[in-house]
């Protein structure tokens, strides 16, 4: 069964981006910044998450609708 997954942009020096995505799948991801990959974040439980910041429902929504919502964090 797929699973929503949560994804960080990390750079090689292992400095996340303020990019993140949340997928079905990572081959639904977008393109990442060039000189980073997608790393699946194996900790991530969406309810908890929604209980912390529950405007991620619309985020969660989209990405399961459309496969991938991508998250900028402001820096």
């Amino acid at each position: 069964m797929k699973r929503l997954s949560k994804f960080a942009e990390v750079m090689p020096s292992g400095r996340q981006t303020n990019r993140v995505a949340y997928a079905m799948e990572a081959s639904a991801l977008p393109n990442p910044t060039p000189g980073s990959e997608w790393r699946k974040l194996e900790n991530f439980r969406a309810g908890d998450e929604i209980l912390d910041d529950p405007g991620l429902k619309e985020v969660f929504k989209t990405a399961l609708e459309k496969g991938c919502a991508m998250v900028a964090k402001e820096t």
